[in-house]
């Protein structure tokens, strides 16, 4: 009798919903997005709001898969499993396989030029201002660093593929933007195209952030959006919906604001926060 009770109670547990609300989530180990293996370990932007989704759904198992960045698309666009992402961007062929939420996870400055302070003001750049990538490069003639098959957008791309008489060195394989700012760091190259939050943490582990600036660029967007994306079959379909709903409450946290400034320099956070506020405004209007 007492073997029978333990079995039906082992039954029930078993087909509990609690064992199966689990998400599994890809991560990269990416920085400052993901960090792992330094003294800022844990403290990235993405997983430190994968964090915040976990304490607002107590109910529900977070397990973190950790990927190569170049195959986590791959695996969450495979129906035979499930995964779930923050921080993708949408496009045309990526919501053919992938679920979005129509919550933003992520909101970010677009894509500036890292250089250093010396020679911005030996160019007489004004600081506070957004400056021309086509001016630095055409104009100023300036050496500029990119990494190898990686999209800026399509006015940047434009120009980087138009620019066909400027200084433009080309870095392919692993850990391409690390080896860039090296050079930025040892004057090899004159300016740095990357994300504000990519170009801080990198010099700030190298230890010569505070020698570097980083200037926006007229040609981009104000903000970059970044969206959870899941495996778009029936479990990915409801774990999106489900998460969509906390990431409203999660987005009304302070944590979540600071967690979005944590890795930019000094002198764009005001920028970020500014343009979160008319971003905000506007879409409650």
């Amino acid at each position: 009798m007492q073997s029978a009770l333990i079995f039906t109670v082992s039954l029930l547990l078993i087909s509990s919903p609690v064992y199966t609300k689990t998400i599994n989530w890809v991560v990269a180990d990416f920085a400052p997005y993901y960090i792992f293996n330094d003294q800022y370990a844990g403290t990235g932007r993405d997983e430190s709001i994968v964090t915040l989704l976990e304490q607002q759904l107590p109910a529900y198992t977070f397990k973190r898969t950790i990927l190569p960045s170049s195959r986590t698309i791959q695996e969450l666009a495979n129906p035979n499993y499930t995964y779930c992402m923050l921080s993708l961007y949408q496009s045309p062929h990526r919501r053919q396989h992938i679920q979005f939420s129509q919550q933003t996870s992520t909101v970010g400055l677009s894509p500036s030029v890292a250089i250093h302070k010396e020679l911005a003001q030996q160019l007489k750049l004004d600081l506070n201002q957004p400056v021309s990538l086509d001016a630095l490069l055409n104009q100023y003639k300036l050496a500029l660093g990119i990494s190898m098959s990686r999209s800026y957008g399509d006015a940047i791309d434009a120009i980087i593929n138009n620019s066909a008489d400027a200084s433009i060195i080309i870095r392919p394989g692993r850990d391409t933007l690390a080896s860039l700012t090296y050079m930025l760091k040892k004057k090899r190259i004159d300016i740095l195209l990357g994300y504000p939050s990519e170009h801080y943490y990198l010099a700030k582990s190298m230890g010569f952030d505070d020698e570097l600036i980083q200037l926006p660029l007229t040609e981009a967007p104000e903000l970059s959006y970044g969206y959870i994306g899941c495996t778009n079959n029936k479990q990915g379909n409801e774990q999106v919906k489900i998460l969509n709903t906390a990431l409203e409450q999660v987005k009304q946290q302070a944590a979540y604001q600071e967690i979005l400034l944590r890795w930019l320099p000094d002198n764009l956070k005001p920028l970020l926060e500014q343009r979160l506020k008319i971003s905000k405004s506007a879409s409650t209007q």
